[in-house]
């Protein structure tokens, strides 16, 4: 599983086409000028021209999670910057795929986990019986193929904060 280590983020400035300024990575397979949406899976590249467009145009910072062209998923964060050559910014970071196989509801259920808060707590948060919250927890540690609740505690507070409705086969996109 990703780590938030240098590695497992990346660093993207874009220009006001949406073009590739500059790359954290060590060694891209493309270099600047090209558009950001080629560095995503197929399925990904007309959300990702959508939040480009929302973020140079709109000027509205945007989240997204996505899977790049090597299979890998990725939690971004994306804002506008008052540059001449650069307009945008993008930070991703590498999360673990099984986040793709939870409902947004677990998802939920595992970010106010990995924040300290109790079944009941989460329960009254999310307006939903204590049970329930049981529930979604159970089955997101079976998905997860966590053997315990402590792994599961565990796996929510390291990835807590990249949780988003994320559901399987759909890119999730949170403006803010």
């Amino acid at each position: 599983m990703p780590r938030a280590t240098r590695e497992a983020t990346v660093v993207v400035l874009l220009d006001w086409q949406g073009r590739v300024v500059w790359i954290s990575e060590k060694d891209p397979v493309r270099g600047p000028g090209e558009a950001a949406e080629i560095y995503v899976r197929e399925d990904y590249r007309t959300p990702v021209q959508k939040v480009v467009h929302q973020v140079v145009y709109h000027r509205t910072a945007q989240q997204l999670q996505l899977v790049n062209e090597n299979g890998e998923h990725y939690r971004v964060w994306v804002w506008p910057l008052d540059s001449p050559d650069v307009a945008v910014c993008a930070l991703a970071i590498a999360i673990p795929e099984e986040l793709a196989l939870l409902s947004a509801r677990e998802q939920d259920c595992l970010k106010l986990l990995g924040h300290g808060l109790t079944a009941r707590m989460i329960a009254a948060k999310l307006k939903i019986a204590v049970s329930t919250v049981h529930t979604h927890l159970k089955r997101s540690r079976e998905k997860l193929g966590l053997p315990s609740l402590e792994a599961l505690t565990s796996f929510a507070a390291r990835f807590g904060d990249t949780f988003a409705v994320f559901p399987s086969g759909e890119m999730n996109l949170m403006g803010h």
